[in-house]
């Protein structure tokens, strides 16, 4: 059956008429034209939604790891501390200076073996008394060294990790689980394991409140508490002191040998999404002593030590520049596409509609 269209004339503007054919033919680039633009704006559209998809995976796993360049300073202080007399000690006669103005140093910097799945750090102490200079205000000093993995911060097994105490000797072996120098990243407010590197055991860390702002920065608190613990049993000889009983206040002159007992309360700030540690207060006591509540017990060392202004300023700058990255490219910027992938759907639907 033949259309009522069928050989009609369609009159154009300038008064000439078209066969309706030759009008179908002239539209044809026009429309094509269209569905080409249509399909460009989807087809870009559904490429942006897939990238916001894909990219927070592929950038958490190349932003969310410990950097393989390392450098680390940090400076804690405290007025009042209790420090042994070595001198004194020595000579026979245990005294405990009181009011010693102290201050501990870390210069955590990264070594090898370092690659793609671990970082080895190592870390150099030093304890010193401020009131006397040179190396006879040398309290304690240590190089600990540790491969972590470098998206857990977790320590691995293998190299093994050592530390130094005593100059002149080989680092000893001390295998550790647990955090130590740095919390995973996207910290959670919980319990994690971490490790104390006097008493070189790994006890619970938990998770106080997050009440703490540093430069707009808020900080999750975490503590720790650790001891007593006979550092003479776990350690060995180089955690005792060995002089004649009446010098401890026991009767006779043979000699006796005193047990070095540790506790510690440790209060770390964590910038939860990089895992970084911005800010630490430690209350080390170390004493002397038979059993851990001897009243004969002579302290060795206790003092409440803090990271100085300039540490955690420094710090929390270093933590906020990590956050800002992982955050932009896990969720700002995959946000952007997506939002940019729905638009450009959406108007691609929009145009067909219209032009349909």
């Amino acid at each position: 059956m033949k259309s009522e269209l069928d050989g009609a004339e369609i009159e154009d503007t300038g008064g000439s008429r078209l066969p309706t054919s030759e009008l179908a033919t002239n539209m044809t680039p026009s429309i094509r034209r269209k569905k080409v633009g249509v399909g460009v704006l989807i087809g870009a559209g559904a490429f942006s939604m897939t990238v916001a998809a894909l990219l927070p995976t592929y950038t958490a796993g190349q932003l969310k790891k410990l950097p393989l360049d390392v450098e680390s300073a940090t400076i804690s202080h405290a007025t009042e501390a209790d420090v042994l007399d070595v001198v004194d000690t020595a000579s026979g006669k245990p005294t405990t200076d009181h009011g010693v103005p102290v201050q501990v140093e870390v210069y955590v910097t990264s070594e090898d073996p370092s690659d793609a799945d671990l970082t080895t750090l190592q870390a150099a102490s030093r304890i010193t008394r401020t009131d006397i200079p040179g190396p006879a205000g040398l309290i304690s000093a240590s190089v600990d060294r540790v491969s972590l993995n470098r998206k857990t911060a977790l320590p691995v097994s293998d190299p093994v990790p050592t530390t130094l105490t005593a100059s002149g000797r080989p680092p000893v072996e001390t295998p550790r689980e647990g955090l130590q120098y740095k919390f995973p990243f996207g910290t959670q407010k919980t319990s994690y394991p971490y490790y104390d590197g006097t008493a070189r055991q790994t006890r619970p860390i938990n998770f106080v409140d997050e009440d703490r702002v540093i430069d707009g920065t808020r900080l999750y608190h975490f503590r720790q508490q650790v001891g007593p613990v006979n550092l003479g049993e776990s350690i060995g000889k180089d955690a005792t002191f060995t002089l004649p009983a009446s010098s401890w206040g026991l009767p006779g002159d043979t000699p006796f040998t005193m047990n070095l007992f540790y506790a510690t309360t440790r209060d770390v700030w964590v910038e939860p999404v990089s895992g970084a540690m911005v800010a630490v207060e430690e209350q080390p006591h170390r004493w002397l002593a038979r059993t851990a509540s001897d009243p004969l017990a002579v302290t060795s060392f206790a003092a409440h030590t803090r990271f100085d202004e300039n540490t955690v300023v420094e710090l929390a700058s270093t933590a906020r520049s990590a956050r800002n990255t992982i955050q932009w490219g896990t969720v700002y910027i995959p946000s952007i596409l997506a939002a940019l992938g729905a638009g450009l759907i959406g108007t691609g639907l929009l145009l067909a509609r219209r032009w349909r």
